[in-house]
Order: structure tokens, then sequence, then C-alpha cells
């Protein structure tokens, strides 16, 4: 292409951009966040049942520790992996890990080891309300893996992290700098919203084919 008729092409086009200059209408506004009330439970049970996802409340550790052994009996496992300091600070006796008795616990590792991990249990640090979300931070002591390798998933929430919907995470992800305002955003965010599924092949809804086939939440109702 010669000079000339490249120099033609580009003014013929400045020449239609100018006569009709580019104009993006703004989005419409999203609607107000609705408040975070006293049936929040109730309300983030209702949009996890679609998803086939059990919601178990807890009043106390105890409780909490008697649904996980109970989630562990129930899928037959014998291994897990799960993340650490958050977990043992929650209060249960003995540690969280005096709850999965007779269970090997695998430590984080490479990803070939984790495999084997028949459950993995981590913290939610959100969960949406409007879509049944689960936000987990990754971070030293929390390795991604927990959440997406083990076939059986269990997220514990507590009451301080529902939030009402999506517009409430980059508030989350500032919390959750390194070394506070200006440090590194978190190196993952997982959104799990209920056990891994596809319906790529048919149409057929397929579950654990590229994640845990089961996800359990235990909501803990206290202040912790």
């Amino acid at each position: 292409m010669s000079a000339a008729v490249r120099e033609s092409i580009l003014a013929t086009l400045r020449k239609g951009l100018a006569a009709a200059p580019l104009a993006v209408a703004p989005p419409p506004a999203r609607p107000a966040s609705l408040p975070v009330g006293p049936d929040a439970w109730e309300v983030l049970d209702a949009v996890l049942k679609p998803l086939e996802v059990r919601l178990r409340l807890a009043a106390n550790p105890a409780e909490a520790a008697a649904h996980l052994a109970g989630i562990a009996a129930e899928r037959h496992a014998k291994t897990y992996t799960r993340w650490d300091a958050e977990l043992d600070a929650l209060g249960f006796e003995g540690g969280l890990d005096a709850a999965l008795p007779g269970l090997t616990r695998l430590a984080p590792g490479c990803c070939g080891a984790l495999a084997h991990a028949d459950l993995g249990v981590v913290l939610a640090h959100a969960a949406l309300l409007e879509s049944g979300s689960m936000a987990l931070v990754a971070a030293p002591g929390r390795h991604r893996a927990a959440s997406l390798l083990p076939p059986a998933s269990v997220i514990l929430v507590p009451k301080s992290a529902l939030l009402p919907d999506v517009s409430h995470l980059p508030a989350l992800l500032e919390k959750h700098r390194e070394g506070g305002a200006g440090g590194r955003l978190p190196a993952c965010l997982n959104l799990v919203t209920g056990p891994s599924s596809t319906a790529d092949i048919e149409l057929v809804l397929v579950r654990g084919v590229h994640g845990p086939g089961t996800l359990d939440v235990i909501g803990l109702d206290w202040d912790c």
C-alpha cells in the first residue's frame, strides 16, 4: 500500500469519526445494597438450596465441631487439608483438628499430594446473600488448593462475613492488602458458588468435574 493511499484511507476515517463522535451512554446505576438483617441466615439458606448446598448453623464452637465431624462421616473422608491460623482462632476446644479424630491431615504442599485429600476446610471472608457466593482470600496459611482439589469442601462462615452483594468485594480486597494501605493486593480471590459443575456436554449437568463435587456450609452464629 502506497503512502498516498494509506493517508487517503486515514483521512476518510478521521472525517467520518469527526462527523459522528463516539459516545457511550453511562451504565444504569446499580440498585442500593439491601442491608443485612436479622433474617440473613434464612436468606442465605434460601439462595444456597437451589445450588444443592446445605447450610448448618452452629451457636458455638462445640456445635460447629459436631457439624464438621458429621460432614466428614457423611462424605466418608479419611484425609483432609485445611487453613491454619484463622480456623485455629475460632475457639474450637482442642483446636479444629480435634473435631476430625481418625482422619489424616495433609499439610499444604504440592498439588499432587493434596489431590489425595478427601475433604477441604476453609473460612469464608465474605458470604454474599445475593448469590450465595463465598469469597476466599488466599495467603500464607490459606492455600487456595484447600477449596479446589478435594472432592468434598466445607466452608465455615462467620456471622460477620455476611454481606449483601458483590459490590462489597472491593472493600474486602482493600482490607486484605499486604502490609496495609498501599500494599499489594491478594494474589488470589476465589468466589465459590456451589459445588463444581458443568453442562458443556449435551447440556447434561455433571458435578465435580473440575473441583469439589459437594459443598457444605457451616454458619458460625456467634461473635468470632
